[in-house]
């Protein structure tokens, strides 16, 4: 019986983030952005705002992310939706610990911690030049779209390609994917620009759509096996002229990966807190272990192993 009651308590809160012992929203990050923001405090690091690029460059330079990652998507599927267009596409940046995202003319740097703790932690950057930038930790605004079934039920990362008419609008009655390492090539990229030569497969990149409907089956030859985005919008506004398909296809390995991972260090602390409780309120001995415990502490880590 009081494995039942393990079991049963454990997997009706397993996607509580905000409940002991995570405490999502309330718990101290420890993450690149928040050390920034330190020896930001303490004048041991500066960030430079230029023109047209505000804080990125620097903030990139300070993070140590390279802009080869550089990837650009067109699809309105983001927090600054109205500043995206095939016209102007959202550019993100990313390494093994940050994901950063600016859209042109934007208001703010979008960014995304990879907390050891916390899994993804949001802040936002304003895009206006002062003495003391300050990163804003974001919680309602990005974990309503970036914490649910897509992301593992935990704060983290999806990509998604769409279908987009010539607006950016994804066509909805047309369907979309969730992408990851396992996806199909030529079910990739809808909404996103991709540069690169693939050979004779097929992906959605580089293509919008007229009117409410898409062909089928595509034709989209056009955005295939493309080295140069010149043409398509003024490629001067962003750091380098790519949307490289390697870096995408990480990009999409690591999304997923570190969802995982937070789902595995979310469920295996959930665990072994409930566990704790529960030999609390039945008087038994703190060290004694569950089989219900190793049962969620293994459905939450096999899927990353």
């Amino acid at each position: 019986f009081a494995g039942l009651v393990a079991s049963s308590v454990a997997g009706a809160q397993a996607d509580n983030y905000e409940a002991e012992p995570i405490r999502y929203s309330k718990s101290t990050p420890d993450n690149v952005i928040s050390q920034l923001q330190r020896r930001l405090d303490a004048d041991k690091s500066q960030l430079k705002f230029e023109d047209h690029f505000g804080y990125l460059r620097s903030v990139l330079r300070e993070l140590g992310v390279s802009t080869s990652t550089q990837t650009l998507v067109f699809s309105k599927t983001s927090l600054q939706r109205q500043k995206i267009t095939p016209d102007a596409p959202r550019s993100l940046y990313f390494n093994d610990d940050v994901y950063v995202g600016m859209c042109q003319s934007g208001d703010v740097l979008e960014i995304s911690a990879v907390d050891p703790q916390l899994g993804a932690v949001f802040y936002s950057l304003d895009q206006v030049e002062t003495d003391r930038p300050k990163f804003v930790r974001q919680t309602d605004n990005c974990t309503t779209c970036h914490a649910s079934s897509h992301t593992q039920g935990v704060p983290g990362h999806t990509i998604r390609s769409v279908f987009a008419d010539a607006e950016g609008y994804p066509i909805l009655s047309a369907g979309s994917y969730r992408i990851d390492q396992t996806s199909p090539l030529e079910k990739r990229w809808g909404g996103w620009y991709v540069t690169g030569t693939h050979g004779k497969q097929t992906h959605l990149g580089n293509v919008a759509y007229r009117g409410t409907d898409t062909p089928r089956p595509i034709d989209d030859k056009n955005g295939l096996n493309r080295t140069s985005l010149r043409g398509e919008f003024d490629v001067s506004g962003f750091l380098t002229p790519h949307s490289d398909i390697a870096a995408l296809m990480v990009l999409e390995h690591q999304a997923e990966a570190h969802n995982l991972l937070t789902r595995a260090n979310f469920g295996t602390r959930q665990a072994v807190y409930y566990e704790a409780e529960l030999n609390r309120e039945l008087g038994e001995p703190a060290t004694k272990r569950w089989e219900s415990t190793g049962s969620r502490i293994k459905s939450v880590c096999e899927p990353l192993v």
